[in-house]
């Protein structure tokens, strides 16, 4: 008997992996979709001209392209260029903006999802952390300076092959189209549902029960064990449930990335000082810790959490948002290897060798 396909494949970027590689990825997957077949994209930064000449090709061949880019995120303008470039050929009516209104811009959601399918012969869907936030040549240094550098910092895709998971992440990318500035999109019944396959599970965001992870966090008892690469945490009911797990003897180990406005510097401190482990990534050129995975082992629970989805309120109860868990066993031997090598790496930051 044939062993079961793998549905789930880890790409990763990173310093230790070749540069733009997770821009080369999706760029190889655009040249290889013909006539009749689908792409279809939901980001919140898309700067990549390159991806972006790929995306007109595409159309031009005869492939169905639908876009939705965030038209204001926090680098407001950052995403001008290309939306002016895809606008000005049309791609068939496939280009939809996220936009927010002028009066309570900081209440109203990104659009901070990053899902990449691909319907054809071989159906593929993307998500994770990776926005095609960076462009080659690079002509505004001071939007990767305060964005980060997402071609070469820490990222990671995680590539579906499930085709009925794959048929719903397309739907829910129609869905976003249609209604993603509409105030009541958190009562929809597609923001609710969880999809599930045998290894994986999805939620969106925003929903109306957001406490996914936090039910599982509290399942661990003494000797279990949490270990996160997290670009983004703040104080909330994800850091209560991390300092309750600690206080019943689990181990929590936190990468999070360097910068006070993503991680704050008090927090760090307090849950330190609740017995968590935590250190910031720090590279000598900048680069970002911008991966969003948490792994939880124990006795009840093996999983690992990923997506677009930040532990923070405004992904919480405001963004548009990705969030999966998967027990896949190939998965989380491969999530905790690149940890190991996160903490290695931002261990050698803190004591450099002399």
């Amino acid at each position: 008997m044939m062993p079961p396909m793998n549905l789930l494949r880890l790409h990763h970027g990173g310093p230790d992996q070749p540069e733009r590689s997770l821009s080369k990825l999706l760029q190889r997957m655009v040249d290889a979709s013909g006539p009749g077949d689908r792409i279809t994209w939901v980001t919140y930064y898309f700067r990549d001209r390159t991806l972006a000449r790929a995306l007109i090709a595409a159309s031009e061949r005869g492939v169905q392209v639908s876009l939705l880019v965030d038209g204001s995120p926090r680098r407001r303008h950052a995403n001008d260029a290309v939306l002016a470039m895809l606008q000005a050929q049309g791609l068939g009516g496939g280009l939809s903006v996220h936009r927010k209104p002028a009066w309570g811009r900081k209440l109203h959601p990104h659009l901070h999802a990053k899902l990449y399918v691909f319907a054809g012969q071989q159906p593929r869907a993307l998500i994770g952390s990776f926005n095609p936030s960076g462009d080659e040549p690079e002509e505004a240094p001071d939007v990767i300076a305060e964005i980060g550098d997402q071609d070469r910092g820490h990222n990671m895709l995680v590539e579906i092959s499930d085709p009925a998971l794959v048929a719903a992440l397309e739907q829910q990318a129609g869905h976003w189209r249609r209604h993603s500035g509409s105030a009541l999109l958190r009562f929809h019944a597609l923001q609710n549902r969880m999809l599930q396959s045998p290894l994986l599970r999805l939620w969106f965001y925003p929903r109306l029960r957001t406490g996914v992870v936090e039910p599982e966090l509290a399942k661990l008892q003494r000797g279990d064990q949490v270990r996160g690469a997290l670009s983004h945490v703040k104080p909330g009911p994800f850091t209560r449930a991390l300092a309750a797990a600690a206080a019943r003897g689990v181990q929590v180990n936190l990468i999070v990335h360097d910068t006070e406005r993503r991680v704050p510097e008090a927090m760090l401190q307090q849950l330190a000082g609740q017995g968590i482990r935590v250190r910031r990534y720090r590279h000598a050129q900048g680069l970002p810790m911008h991966a969003k995975f948490l792994l939880l082992q124990g006795r009840e629970v093996h999983s690992a959490f990923f997506g677009s989805f930040n532990f923070n309120t405004r992904s919480r109860l405001l963004n548009i948002e990705i969030l999966a868990c998967s027990s896949d066993p190939e998965v989380l031997a491969q999530l905790h290897a690149r940890f190991d090598a996160l903490e290695h790496e931002a261990q050698m930051q803190q004591h450099p060798p002399t």
